[in-house]
């Protein structure tokens, strides 16, 4: 039976390009993708649209995107660009594009890439303390590497952090990373009261 794992509102275009050509006529649909462990539904209205995992090729987060406005309204356009086959036919690739908050494209990403079999690098302790030190306002790398005594990983873990959605572009944490640092909050507490 097929489950579902995730959904949210977003805008998209599918279609926004095939192969090398690109459709400047393509407008932003404002409906909601679900994401279950089988395939991708983009739904608009009664009339479902869906990618299969094994269709997908790449998806890949952009700040900006040449030749086309965010969706009327939004301010920074925050999309997620999707390379798949065309629905079963392998000799055509298809882009489409999903644009949505910061986090959401982000935890859609994660998602996705973790379903198709990628990999999402683990949480180590330098996980945990960068995120402690931006949480407390500290975005300087260069320090955050001499602090915690780890030059040239910081970036990368930035990176994993930002991959993981608990933190945004701006270096920010997000609602799931205030979760995280209450959880790490909670547990240098219990460290101190038991020594």
């Amino acid at each position: 039976m097929e489950k579902l794992i995730a959904q949210a509102q977003v805008y998209y275009i599918i279609g926004y390009a095939r192969d090398r050509s690109v459709y400047s006529d393509k407008k932003w649909i404002l409906g909601r993708v679900y994401l279950t462990d089988k395939r991708v539904l983009f739904k608009r209205l009664d009339r479902y649209v869906e990618v299969k995992y094994e269709e997908i090729l790449s998806v890949e987060e952009r700040d900006k995107y040449p030749r086309i406005s965010p969706p009327l309204g939004w301010s920074r356009a925050n999309i997620l660009e999707m390379k798949h086959y065309e629905f079963g036919d392998k000799r055509h690739i298809l882009t489409t594009l999903i644009s949505a908050d910061f986090e959401v494209t982000l935890k859609l990403r994660a998602i996705i890439t973790k379903v198709m079999g990628g990999k999402v690098a683990p949480i180590t302790e330098l996980h945990k303390k960068v995120l402690l030190l931006l949480y407390l306002g500290v975005k300087n790398t260069l320090f955050m590497e001499y602090l915690l005594n780890s030059p040239g990983k910081v970036e990368t873990a930035i990176e994993d952090l930002k991959f993981r959605g608990l933190i945004n572009s701006e270096l920010i944490t997000t609602t799931e990373g205030i979760k995280m640092v209450e959880g790490l909050r909670k547990q240098l507490e219990e460290m101190f009261l038991k020594g």
